[in-house]
């Protein structure tokens, strides 16, 4: 049963239900249009409040197992910012300044200050991007980097995992390396942030098959589990042996404002940060219903990140959609399709959404249907398989919708479905 405290708004008729839109893209509102007739609940995260200056500027006075940036910034002749892409909702561009406020007072010097946006195998980010994510006055300040996961790479070894490790020479040349992510809930390592940035952030092909692989297929990682996972162990190993210095990591709140910032140790302060991050992602859900409507912000940028949207359902224990139901996913991709050296087609692990573990062994007996006005079929079809139903318009989800579920149809509604956790 849901308590009377829930966000979920038990037992409302309502025809129309606003959800947050486009990240990156103007984080609009798109409006859903149900039958006046059918139950709908909104099951909303239990969020937090966006943090102001003051209390960002307070972590980088007291980091988490680490010295302070400026203390380890000392003497150092190099400084290099790994980034990640607009593909993650990390606001970089607001705790960015506290950075290099931190480096200024050690005395470093702007020429002395790089900065690689850590794609992993995702496309190159362009000026426009790099405004949206860095902010105006750092863009026009500093030299910035794309990674490449075929090129301008050092090999260095093997880990204990048997994963090869070849990542970027910049990265490896610097003498002070600072990690700026965020903390959200991931299928594969339990949660995105800390050594992350570096492994996929800018590591090699070679070392992204050999990462990713084996949590694709489902031997190893989890969503929302950190301890234990072998996917996260690999990469944590592999970021500490190349030398990652300190992290900067965010967790986010509904609407990609900061919820809490995280500086110190990779491990540490990533640790401090996935507690924050489970209490802001929780959602009480409702169990048995006939349709759940999972939203892909603020992970919904491009096609290839949408599986992110059925987070709160994968981590639930609970049956949400009852069985025969249907499992309707929405994304903006306001980029489209999206760009994956790794799983796009032709690439060296391709696959289809619907057919990974986590999602068939999940769906099983239910409907599943992606929506997006940005998209067509030969992009759904690149990343789900021919199984799956696409609607570029809404009212023609409703109208494949009313052919199975008639009057007193029960549906919910995950506004944040990618960054919500279900309590269980």
């Amino acid at each position: 049963m849901v308590s009377k405290n829930s966000n979920i708004l038990e037992g409302k008729k309502t025809k129309a239900v606003k959800i947050p839109w486009q990240a990156w893209y103007g984080d609009k509102q798109f409006e859903l249009i149900f039958p006046v007739h059918w139950n709908v609940r909104i099951a909303r995260m239990s969020d937090a409040p966006s943090i102001g200056d003051k209390e960002i500027k307070k972590a980088f006075s007291f980091p988490i197992g680490t010295k302070t940036i400026k203390e380890l910034a000392k003497e150092t002749k190099n400084v290099l910012l790994l980034v990640d892409d607009l593909t993650r909702p990390t606001p970089a561009k607001k705790v960015l300044p506290f950075v290099l406020d931190e480096l200024r007072s050690a005395g470093v010097n702007k020429e002395h200050i790089s900065i690689i946006m850590s794609t992993g195998a995702h496309r190159p980010m362009h000026r426009d991007d790099l405004l949206k994510k860095l902010g105006e006055e750092i863009v026009s300040c500093h030299h910035i980097h794309n990674h490449h996961p075929f090129e301008n790479l050092a090999y260095l070894g093997v880990s204990t995992r048997g994963t090869p490790i070849y990542l970027n020479k910049f990265f490896m040349n610097a003498d002070l390396k600072i990690g700026i992510g965020c903390i959200t809930p991931h299928c594969n390592a339990g949660f995105g942030g800390g050594g992350k940035i570096v492994v996929p952030g800018v590591a090699g092909i070679k070392t992204l098959q050999a990462n990713h692989k084996p949590a694709i297929i489902g031997t190893t990682g989890g969503l929302a589990l950190v301890e234990g996972n072998e996917n996260r162990a690999d990469i944590e190993e592999i970021a500490k042996r190349v030398g990652l210095n300190l992290i900067v990591n965010v967790v986010v709140n509904s609407t990609r404002g900061v919820a809490g910032v995280f500086v110190g140790d990779i491990v540490e302060a990533h640790r401090k940060g996935v507690e924050l991050a489970k209490k802001v992602c929780s959602t009480e859900v409702p169990e048995n219903m006939d349709i759940g409507v999972f939203n892909a912000y603020p992970k919904d940028t491009e096609l290839s990140q949408s599986a992110n949207a059925l987070n709160v359902y994968s981590s639930s224990t609970r049956e949400i959609i009852k069985k025969g139901g249907a499992l309707i996913l929405l994304t903006a991709s306001t980029e489209g399709c999206g760009h994956h050296s790794l799983h796009g087609l032709g690439m060296r692990l391709p696959f289809k959404i619907d057919e990974l573990p986590i999602i068939r062994q999940r769906v099983k007996s239910r409907k599943l249907v992606v929506f997006s006005p940005n998209l067509n079929y030969a992009d759904v079809h690149v990343f789900y398989s021919e199984r799956i139903l696409f609607f570029s318009e809404w009212m023609k989800v409703i109208k494949e919708l009313k052919n199975c579920y008639k009057n007193n149809c029960e549906v919910v509604v995950f506004p944040n479905g990618s960054i919500q956790l279900a309590q269980n």
